[in-house]
């Protein structure tokens, strides 16, 4: 082998030793901390949005709503994975052997908050204590009172459709999330301006009158006319709905409040 030969091999080897280091590089930004949390949306000032996680550890990545709810759409339930290509993100499945190709990211740049891509749209990374917070199934209120749900400033209880988030304690300041939380079309309510309330619990349709005078609610002929048998946590939605007798709206969050005003049933603005 002659000298040239062998200075064409030694720089080649460089070279793929220098791409080998970049892509591992930025792998290691996408997966901060062995599990990477990034968003188009989630800012300082723009607190609301879908989540997309990147492991380490499998290479998996998973979709989070901005209630931090995992997604179960076909490709995440197939066990969605990535790789990095050059200046390619790929994301794939592998369904009985066959590779099946989902989503292809050209990358232009990226540091260690942030990822933009050559359609210009910017992904910033959060905090991973914040979302490790965010991810238990108890979470403190003050942490989701940051978070704003929606574009606009929502003042008054009617005409909006809201989502049932979870259960509160007005001591603690924690909620404990909804079992239907990543289903939109489960636990959501909807006070009409001609004082009728409709919505659903799990499976049901919910209907009935209220009154409001003030902060204070009151609950009137509430019913549901129970085509199924409830699911997840639908009868204890039902059961203590029409306890509650107070409400406060707090950046775009409601709280219906029950048990003498020690608990509470928090909502946030519905995607339907």
């Amino acid at each position: 082998m002659g000298k040239r030969t062998t200075k064409i091999i030694i720089v080649f080897t460089s070279l793929l030793l220098m791409f080998v280091s970049c892509k591992q590089s930025f792998f290691n930004v996408l997966t901060h901390n062995d599990v990477g949390y990034w968003s188009r949306y989630w800012t300082t000032n723009n607190p609301h949005g879908a989540i997309t996680e990147f492991s380490k550890k499998d290479s998996t990545t998973k979709y989070l709503d901005e209630s931090w709810v995992y997604s179960d759409f076909s490709p995440a339930l197939w066990g969605l994975k990535f790789w990095i290509s050059s200046d390619t993100l790929f994301k794939y499945v592998n369904r009985k052997g066959n590779l099946i190709i989902y989503d292809t990211i050209p990358i232009a740049s990226y540091s260690k908050n942030a990822v933009r891509l050559k359609n210009g749209i910017v992904w910033h990374r959060l905090p991973t204590e914040f979302a490790k917070k965010m991810l238990s199934d108890q979470v403190e209120l003050s942490f989701l009172l940051k978070t704003s749900n929606h574009d606009g400033n929502i003042a008054d209880i009617i005409g909006i459709t809201w989502k049932f988030y979870g259960y509160g304690d007005v001591s603690t300041r924690i909620v404990r999330k909804s079992e239907s939380l990543k289903y939109d079309w489960m636990n959501i309510i909807k006070f009409e301006e001609n004082s009728s309330m409709v919505g659903r619990s799990t499976y049901n349709k919910l209907y009935g009158k209220y009154i409001i005078s003030g902060s204070n609610i009151v609950f009137l002929n509430f019913n549901k006319n129970n085509e199924r048998d409830e699911n997840f946590d639908g009868y204890t939605f039902c059961n203590i709905l029409p306890q509650c007798r107070k409400f406060k709206i707090t950046k775009n969050w409601l709280q219906l409040f029950y048990n003498e005003g020690h608990n509470f049933l928090l909502f946030k603005v519905s995607n339907r």
